[in-house]
C-alpha cells in the first residue's frame, strides 16, 4: 500500500503484485484464467473493507491521524503478467488486439491493471520509506540507497525515534551515510515537535 494525502483527500493506492509469468486469459476460451479472478478478488476485498465508514475512519486515524478530518478515497491496482501475451509475434491467442482491447475494458470503479512492461521508474520515490504499523507503534522497514534527509521527512520523524533498522536494511548505503542519515533524522524529529510555523529549508539533504 502507497498512501498519498493532499488538500482533498487521504488517498490510500492498494496494490496487489502477481507474478510476471501469470497469463491474463486461457488460451483458446478467451475467458481470464483463474489466477487473474483470484487476484481480482483480492481488490475486491479491500474495496469491501473500505466501503465501511467506520473503516475508513479508523484507517485515517491510524495512518494519517493529523489529516483524519479529510475524506478517505482509496484506489486499487493490479500488477500482473507481461504484455508479450497481446504482441502477435509473441502471444499465445489468435487474436491478440482483441485480447488487449478485453483486458483494458476489464478494471472497474478506481481500479487500475498494469502489466511489468507498463512500470517505470519514478524520480521522487527516491525518498520513499517503507513503513510498518504493529502493536500502535510505525517503524521503518526500509529505505532505498537514494534516500535523503530534508523537512519531507518530518511526518515520519515525528513517528519513528530511531531509523537505524531500516537503514541496516540499504545494502548499497554506506555506513558513513546510514551514520549521517540517523544525526539528521533526530535534527528533523525535533524540527517536527517544535511545531514552527515558518521554517527554511534548502531542500534535499
Amino acid at each position: 500500500m502507497w498512501v498519498r494525502r493532499d488538500t482533498g483527500a487521504i488517498r490510500p493506492i492498494c496494490i496487489e503484485i502477481e507474478s510476471p509469468r501469470k497469463t491474463w486469459f486461457n488460451k483458446g476460451s478467451r475467458t481470464p484464467t483463474a489466477e487473474l479472478t483470484q487476484a481480482i478478488d483480492q481488490l475486491t476485498e479491500w474495496k469491501v473493507w473500505f466501503s465501511s465508514p467506520e473503516n475508513q475512519l479508523i484507517f485515517a486515524k491510524t495512518y494519517a491521524p493529523r489529516y483524519s478530518h479529510r475524506p478517505v478515497e482509496p484506489q486499487f491496482v493490479l500488477v500482473y503478467g507481461r504484455d508479450s501475451e497481446f504482441r502477435a509475434a509473441t502471444s499465445p491467442h489468435d487474436n491478440p488486439d482483441y485480447m488487449r482491447q478485453k483486458r483494458d475494458h476489464m478494471p472497474r470503479d478506481r481500479e487500475h491493471y498494469y502489466t511489468y512492461d507498463q512500470l517505470a521508474p519514478e524520480r521522487e520515490a527516491a525518498d520513499y520509506a517503507t513503513l510498518t504499523y504493529q502493536v500502535d507503534a510505525w517503524s521503518l522497514h526500509s529505505v532505498p540507497p537514494t534516500f535523503s534527509t530534508g523537512y519531507h521527512i518530518t511526518d515520519m520523524g515525528e513517528a519513528i525515534s530511531d531509523p537505524s533498522e531500516g537503514l541496516s536494511r540499504a545494502n548499497l548505503m554506506s555506513p558513513e551515510r546510514r551514520a549521517y542519515i540517523v544525526e539528521r533524522w533526530e535534527y528533523w524529529r525535533k524540527i517536527a515537535f517544535s511545531r514552527h510555523d515558518y521554517f527554511i529549508t534548502v531542500g534535499r539533504e
